[in-house]
């Protein structure tokens, strides 16, 4: 027994010390570096060149990417975030998705900006504007002066304070490059337990009121009308508003106090709109008219579920539970009723009819006019992926890709269709799509419905699945962590590359094999120990000393199988981003990231890590890379 536990004393030895010899090299020195007293949890590059940091205290930081310098620190941004439960009934981890950089292709100053906003639909919500070059607060509910109220989290207790704001109603509008704060509240301690509204607009980059207005709220997403103007949506009140001056341009209220706007549709063109409303046990259904604000018709409906509301150039569709109604949009009368669909509504164009999906299960076609069924198709699974020149493309409960003409004609299906495991896409233009699936490269014309094999047999090395297919502008690109390979649209392969995802070193591998093969030999002298100590006459298998034994046994079992496993490792983590892949691979005399150009193929840098397990984001523009060597430290490398 003691020359075993020496035995075991020696292995542990030698996985410190083979550890320490693979993990000691040369690693290239960064740029810059940013460390913080709390733990870095994430990195996201924004369009501006701000690197943004979330740290292990939910706080959030900026830092200039360009030289590493921390231009602020906030710590109040996402305190509440972290009573959000995610849908494992567990607090959710700190992570980017909480912020929403702000994009505009027209005027790169919007990125300067990001939302942050998030809610668990029952006592915590959250809606904050903020300049990431400074870290100050454009606007938010409470610096826009809404009321501080206790939020009441269970029955019994009431939670933090929070300024009140209706979040749905609240929202940057991309068309006005403002942000929009709406509310609704009741003063509990005034006599009579008054209500009030609010809706205020601030400027974006100045973050100044430019009006707010006492007698709206939008309680839904603020719409744009054809005019320019907005169109806001509230609990029980339909407003418009100049979207300069704020001033109400007409308004529309609830048949009766008691009612509530439920759901709201509108036009292609912003010019109609229809609101649904309880009314009793019953519903009502307005048409109106947003630029006047006349009521165009009504009509009552014996739903109790609030319907869909889908408004197309021949009229509004309702659709609930069990009915699916076409109201004219002219007169407000029921073109037709059908009964059992649901999904998404695709209208056809001209007169091939509109395609919904039939409870998960059939792809039905209907004539417009009456409402009749054209054809249907049964499709487990079925969901419609888009409308072609040729027809309808779908896909099926394995995520296969077929394609039916506007006559309900098969044109790929069956065995015919696009399928395998892992499906993916890359659309150039309205009227191609290049598919990869099983190994096969398609390319398929949008407008006749033709699908050809351009690249057939496709093999990556190191036995991968290809995982990304993209379009550079230039050419398309199929690739996995280790393998990349660029081809056109008709099939002529531009390149083929494998770079090889590092391993332990050969000295560690051997290292690794030696403490294998002691562990193995232990291992049979253990197990042939305990057998010599099993109880013959008893329940029992082993006795005192044999159950030793055993344990022994299992204990170099298993250090003999993960040093096997160990030696065998490979380890990725290629990022891509732009025009350039970040791939992991063996870099000179120890591993690091090499930059690849997507287009030629070729390797343009190289930066010497020595870290198998990398965790790094990137500037896709100029390919810096942003590494976190530990919990607290990120680093910035230059090509």
């Amino acid at each position: 027994m003691k020359n075993s536990y020496s035995l075991k004393s020696k292995i542990c030895l030698s996985l410190v010390l083979i550890l320490a010899a693979v993990t000691s090299s040369f690693a290239q020195e960064p740029a810059w570096k940013v460390t913080l007293d709390k733990g870095v949890e994430w990195t996201r590059y924004t369009p501006n060149k701000i690197l943004l940091i979330g740290s292990s205290d939910w706080g959030l930081h900026g830092v200039d990417a360009t030289n590493g310098k921390l231009l602020w620190s906030n710590e109040d941004l996402y305190n509440s975030a972290k009573a959000i439960k995610g849908a494992d009934g567990k607090n959710q981890k700190y992570t980017e998705a909480l912020i929403q950089v702000l994009t505009d292709d027209s005027d790169p100053k919007v990125s300067d900006f990001a939302v942050i906003k998030y809610t668990d639909w029952v006592s915590v919500k959250n809606f904050v504007v903020l300049n990431l070059r400074t870290g100050e607060v454009v606007t938010s509910p409470a610096k826009a002066g809404f009321p501080t109220q206790k939020v009441l989290t269970s029955l019994k207790a009431m939670g933090s304070e929070t300024a009140t704001f209706n979040y749905e109603g609240s929202a940057y509008i991309p068309e006005l490059k403002a942000v929009m704060v709406s509310g609704t509240w009741i003063d509990i301690k005034a006599q009579g337990t008054p209500s009030y509204q609010l809706t205020k607009l601030i400027d974006l980059e100045s973050g100044k009121e430019l009006w707010a207005n006492d007698q709206v709220n939008a309680n839904f997403e603020p719409l744009i009308t054809e005019d320019g103007n907005l169109f806001l949506l509230g609990d029980n009140i339909a407003s418009k508003v100049d979207a300069k001056t704020g001033k109400v341009l007409w308004s529309y209220a609830v048949a009766e106090k008691k009612n509530t706007f439920q759901s709201f549709g509108a036009n292609l063109n912003v010019t109609d709109g229809y609101i649904y409303q309880k009314k009793g046990s019953n519903g009502l259904l307005t048409a109106l008219d947003l630029n006047s604000g006349n009521v165009k018709w009504e009509k009552e409906l014996s739903s109790k579920d609030a319907p869909m509301l889908s408004a197309e150039h021949y009229g509004v569709i309702a659709a609930d539970e069990k009915n699916f109604t076409l109201f004219d949009s002219e007169s407000g009368e029921v073109k037709w009723t059908a009964k059992k669909l649901d999904g998404v509504v695709v209208d056809m164009g001209g007169e091939h009819g509109i395609a919904v999906g039939e409870k998960g299960k059939y792809l039905t076609v209907l004539d417009k006019h009456t409402g009749e069924e054209k054809w249907s198709e049964k499709i487990k699974g079925i969901e419609i992926d888009q409308l072609t020149g040729a027809g309808i493309m779908y896909r099926n409960e394995d995520g296969s890709i077929g394609l039916f003409d506007f006559d309900g004609k098969p044109i790929w299906d069956g065995k015919n269709m696009i399928k395998g495991e892992t499906v993916l896409r890359a659309k150039p233009s309205m009227i191609e799509e290049i598919f990869y699936a099983n190994g096969k490269i398609y390319n398929v014309d949008l407008i006749t419905g033709e699908k050809r094999v351009i690249i057939d047999d496709i093999k990556f090395k190191e036995k991968e699945t290809p995982d990304q297919l993209e379009y550079t502008g230039t050419n398309f690109v199929l690739s996995s962590s280790q393998n990349m390979l660029g081809f056109d649209d008709s099939g002529r392969v531009l390149y083929q590359g494998h770079w090889p995802s590092p391993k332990i070193s050969l000295a560690g591998r051997i290292a690794l094999r030696t403490v294998q093969v002691a562990a193995l030999a232990m291992t049979v002298a253990s197990s042939a120990a305990a057998g010599a100590n099993h109880n013959t006459y008893s329940n029992v298998s082993y006795n005192k000393y044999g159950e030793d034994y055993k344990r022994q046994a299992d204990f170099y079992s298993g250090i003999a199988d993960g040093m096997a496993a160990a030696a065998g490792k490979r380890f990725k983590a290629t990022i891509s981003r732009g025009t350039n892949s970040f791939i992991l691979t063996d870099v000179g005399d120890g591993n690091g990231l090499v930059r690849v150009d997507k287009v030629s193929g070729k390797s343009t840098g190289e930066i010497k890590l020595n870290d198998k397990e990398p965790t790094f984001d990137s500037d896709p523009e100029n390919g810096m890379i942003f590494y976190k060597p530990s919990k607290k430290e990120v680093h910035g490398y230059v090509f």
